[in-house]
Order: C-alpha cells, then sequence, then structure tokens
C-alpha cells in the first residue's frame, strides 16, 4: 500500500474546514433570504390591507380629504404590527389603464382621487451575523393600490305618482308622433310598462344580437325599431313583467316605423371607470322607452293634437313640441374629474312649446249686445334643462346604517310668452273686439295682450338617499323632489290676470278708460282667464309632466346604488 507523502498530510482536514465554512455561510445567506422574503411578504400582507382598509374611506366613498384615508391605513398598520420604525405613505389618485390592460396608479388631488396607494417600509438587519457585528441594514418597501367602487344610477321626472287617463293620452299622441304610427295603450298598460323597475343592462345586452358587453350596448347606434324591440325580448326573457307589459311593449315595437335611430349612450350614460361594473345596475322601463323615443327624434318638431274646454266652448289646439335637447339617465360614480366636472350628471330635456288659439268666441259684456272676440294669440314656452348630479356617496357598514347618496339637483328655467299665433316673434298676442250696434257688426277695439312670465330658480338643493345596500331590492327607486317654490300649475300662475298686461285702443288708436273696463273684465273674466286655465292645466302641465319636468321643481329618481367591497387592483 502506497503512502501518503508526509506534504499531503492535512489536505483532508483542510478540505473539510473549508466544506463546512462554505456550509455555514450559504446556511446563514439561505436563512437571511429567507428571512427578508417573509419580512417582504409581511410588509406586502400590511400594505395591502392598509390599502384596503383606506379604500374605505376615500374615492368614491369618501369626504374628499387626505385624513380619513391617512388614519385608516394607519390604524391598520398598528393592528397588523408595523412597528415603530416602520414607514406608512398613504396617496390618493386614480387607476390608468394602457391599450396592453396594464394598469398604473397616478396621484391626483385628493377631492378627485378615486383610488388610494399605501406603500409600507420598515428596515431589517442585512443579515443574522454580519448585521450583528457591522450592523448593516436593508430597507424594505411594499405597495399596494386599492379602491371601492361605488355607483349610482338615477333619473330626472317620474310617472309613477300621478299618471291618470289624460297622461296615457298624451303619451299616445307623444309616442306616435315619433314612432311614425298610431299608438293607443291603455293607462294600465302604461301604468304597467311604469313599474317595471328591474330590467336590467345585462338583461339588454342578452337580447342585443351582436353585443356581448355593457361597453359594446353603449356603443350600439340602432334604429327605433330595433330598440324598441330589444326593450320587448329584455322584458320577455328577464321575467319580471305579466303578459299585459309584454304585448304593450311589443305593440310600441310593431308601432315603429319612422326612420329614426339612436345610439345608446346618448339613451343612458355610463361614466363609471369600468362600464361593465354597470351590468346588474336596475332601470325603468317608461323612462327607457320615452328617453329612446326623445333622443331618437332629436329636434324634430311634434304636432300633438289636443282639445281645449271653455264654457259653451271647444277649441282644437294644435301644440307643436320641439325636443332641443333630450333628457339622459346616467349611471356613475360621485365627485368631480380633473376638469372640474360632476362625473356623473342627467339632465331633463330643453324644449319649445308653441300652443296656437285662433278662434271667434261670443263674449257677455254688460252694457254691449252681441260683442265678438277674434282671438290670435299662442303660447310660447321655452324650458331650459333642468339638472342633477351625484356629489357623494357615503358607504357604511352593516349596522350602521344603510350607505347614502347625496344629489345636487336644480330644476330647469322657463319664460312664458303670450305671442301672436299667425306670428310668434311678435311681442303680444292681439284680439279683435267687435258688437252689433244698430243692427251691424261693427269694430270696437283692439286689444293687445302680453304675457312675460319668467320662472327662474335660485339655488340648487342637496337631496339625500339613504338605502341599506343589503335591502336594494325592497327600497329602489326611491324619489325625491327639489323645489324652488315656484312650483305652482301654469294654470294657476297664467288664470290669476295678475301677469297678464291688458292694452285696449278704441279703433286701434284712442283709449277709453270705461271701454278697457269692459273689455278688460269681459276679457279676463271670460275669455283669457280660463282659456289660460285651460291651456295650463289640461295641456302644458301634464306634457310636461311627461317629459319629466313640473316648472319650478325637479323629481329625482334613485333606481340603483351599488358599493362594492374595496379591491385591490395593483
Amino acid at each position: 500500500m502506497k503512502s501518503i507523502p508526509r506534504h499531503q498530510r492535512g489536505v483532508i482536514g483542510i478540505w473539510g474546514a473549508l466544506t463546512l465554512g462554505l456550509a455555514v455561510l450559504f446556511t446563514v445567506l439561505s436563512v437571511d433570504t429567507g428571512r427578508i422574503m417573509m419580512e417582504q411578504r409581511r410588509l406586502q400582507k400590511i400594505a395591502d390591507v392598509a390599502a384596503l382598509d383606506a379604500a374605505s374611506q376615500t374615492g368614491a366613498c369618501g369626504d374628499g380629504t387626505h385624513a380619513p384615508a391617512q388614519a385608516a391605513a394607519q390604524a391598520s398598520a398598528d393592528r397588523n404590527d408595523l412597528g415603530p420604525d416602520g414607514t406608512l405613505e398613504v396617496m390618493l389618485g386614480d387607476i390608468l389603464t394602457n391599450a396592453d390592460g396594464v394598469r398604473t396608479f397616478q396621484a391626483t388631488d385628493p377631492d378627485i382621487a378615486m383610488a388610494v396607494q399605501v406603500t409600507a417600509g420598515n428596515s431589517v438587519p442585512a443579515s443574522l451575523v454580519a448585521g450583528g457585528i457591522f450592523g448593516e441594514t436593508v430597507n424594505l418597501r411594499a405597495s399596494a393600490v386599492a379602491r371601492r367602487q361605488a355607483l349610482a344610477g338615477f333619473s330626472g321626472g317620474s310617472l309613477l305618482a300621478s299618471m291618470n287617463s289624460e297622461d296615457s293620452a298624451l303619451l299616445n299622441a307623444l309616442l306616435g308622433g315619433v314612432l311614425g304610427s298610431n299608438v293607443n295603450l291603455e293607462l294600465v298598460s302604461y301604468n304597467g310598462i311604469a313599474n317595471i323597475q328591474k330590467l336590467t343592462l345585462a338583461d339588454l345586452v342578452n337580447a342585443t344580437a351582436g353585443v356581448g358587453t355593457v361597453n359594446e350596448l353603449l356603443d350600439a347606434d340602432l334604429s327605433l325599431n330595433q330598440w324598441l324591440q330589444i326593450y320587448a325580448d329584455a322584458v320577455n326573457a328577464s321575467g319580471v313583467a305579466d303578459a299585459t307589459v309584454i304585448a304593450a311593449t311589443q305593440t310600441l315595437a310593431n308601432a315603429a316605423v319612422s326612420n329614426l335611430s339612436a345610439n345608446f349612450g346618448d339613451i343612458l350614460a355610463v361614466t363609471a371607470p369600468n362600464q361593465e361594473e354597470a351590468a346588474n345596475a336596475s332601470i325603468n322601463l317608461l323612462d327607457l322607452i320615452t328617453t329612446t323615443a326623445l333622443v331618437a327624434n332629436g329636434q324634430n318638431a311634434l304636432s300633438l293634437p289636443l282639445n281645449v274646454s271653455l264654457p259653451g266652448e271647444l277649441l282644437n289646439v294644435q301644440t307643436t313640441l320641439e325636443v332641443i335637447e333630450p333628457p339622459q339617465i346616467v349611471i356613475g360614480p360621485p365627485g368631480r374629474d380633473e376638469d372640474g366636472n360632476w362625473r356623473t350628471q342627467m339632465h331633463t330635456a330643453q324644449i319649445r312649446l308653441l300652443t296656437p288659439v285662433q278662434s271667434t268666441i261670443d263674449l257677455n259684456v254688460a252694457g254691449l249686445a252681441g260683442v265678438r272676440a277674434e282671438v290670435d294669440l299662442a303660447l310660447q314656452l321655452n324650458v331650459a334643462q333642468g339638472s342633477a348630479w351625484l356629489e357623494k356617496i357615503q358607504c357604511r357598514r352593516i349596522g350602521n346604517g344603510g350607505s347614502v347618496a347625496t344629489i345636487g339637483a336644480q330644476p330647469g328655467i322657463a319664460s312664458l310668452n303670450l305671442v301672436r299665433a299667425v306670428d310668434p316673434t311678435s311681442p303680444g298676442a292681439r284680439i279683435d273686439v267687435s258688437a252689433i250696434l244698430l243692427l251691424t257688426r261693427v269694430s270696437v277695439a283692439t286689444v293687445m295682450v302680453n304675457v312675460d312670465l319668467p320662472l327662474q330658480n335660485s339655488d340648487s338643493t342637496q337631496l339625500q338617499f339613504e338605502v341599506d345596500t343589503f335591502d336594494e331590492e325592497n327600497i329602489l327607486p326611491m324619489t325625491q323632489r327639489a323645489s324652488s317654490g315656484i312650483g305652482d300649475s301654469l294654470g294657476n300662475a297664467l288664470g290669476s290676470g295678475d301677469n297678464l298686461n291688458i292694452d285696449v285702443k278704441l279703433l286701434g288708436a284712442i283709449s277709453l278708460p270705461l271701454l278697457d273696463t269692459l273689455i278688460a273684465d269681459a276679457l279676463l273674466g271670460q275669455l283669457l282667464a280660463p282659456l289660460l286655465n285651460q291651456l295650463g292645466t289640461t295641456t302644458l302641465d301634464p306634457l310636461l309632466r311627461l317629459l319629466g319636468i313640473e316648472l319650478g321643481s325637479l323629481d329625482v329618481q334613485l333606481f340603483e346604488l351599488d358599493v362594492d367591497q374595496p379591491a385591490l387592483l395593483i
């Protein structure tokens, strides 16, 4: 057996020591790496939970300030033992998504922020061995971005509380004019349609061929007939309506023969960052049908034949309706965007109504026999849009009451003028009065009648809707009214005579006080007051109500309030 040279003795021991040293080194390195990774994971969990807690106090559920989110994140970090040397940074902002679907966080002002980013930091020894000797540390940081999405859907005006047979006749005339054929639905059919509150955007998506998402539905541009058929199919498939309502919606779809179309995004605006989150939002069917008809009709004038009754007279009045800008239904988050505009805002229709009356009416004037008035006048009503906007949503946990949606509302501004039917641009209406004097009918006077009645609203109103989000089905929709104190009917406003300015001229030139009194009393008592009262109460008031408009007031209907749990997005 060959012996080991003396100079090689102990090599194995040296290699053994080196191997043992390397083993210890790698063991320490593995332990340190695992320890740092575990601390990083713990820090990430702290950041995740803190972001979720902070998201419940900011964005759609916040008050527009930084403090509540900071306090919630700090309390969460303390509960999860961040430690006295730990740092916590809270930033409010929004989430941007590029074309590839990659999300990034962008800081914004607190009052427009929709998301929160929490960054937790801590310092740990770089090594259990070397760190203890040299005091070196590693700074760890972990970030998380969370958002609590809260959406509300609302519209202006509601027919549910006041629809009657006269309203159904007006609605038949209005829809018939838009659809291009006669519509003759009964009151029970309209009431049934108006009571359908649970038709969702998902139902409409499923009923629309070639559409698979809410975004595609909002981009769809279809004919009026196709939209009404989609509504009929969706109602039939969803099981939310009885046979009467299904038949009524199909009747409207079959009556649509006019060559009109509409983009669904103009009918219902979804302003949520992710439009698919509105898929389960419920919509009132009658609001949807009437808004679709007005959007499709655009600014085309509609003539509505109406009957106005006076004592001993029946006047056929043709009211012309022009919708300058149609109404809109909205679903979206609260607050303002980076440009200072409300993210979610609806408006009623901006309209112009012209109701001409040209007729010959006999008057009973004391001292004058056989007085006859030839009437040439028209009521011209211009109504600017009323608006409502979603200011904030206070998201509360179960046991602490319901979530509260605060909606600001401003009724529309209107102006009412009495003009000549033959020339609506004229400054006043004209009535020619004649009488049988000495067996011959002669002209007595030309009466100029002026009405210039502005109906203005000074301040907006805040409406608060408290909803138990765990029992929405039994609570929504909810309706509240914003009123500025000028909500009396047009009939009362016009019929009093206080707003009438009457100028009587004999033969068009000579003023006679006695004649002023006789003719003015006769015109006010027998002609103008009843006529204007009838035009207001039987024509203008109900027609405006069908359009979701009541002068001096705005009914805001909240039909959806969806508050999600906070979710991590980055």
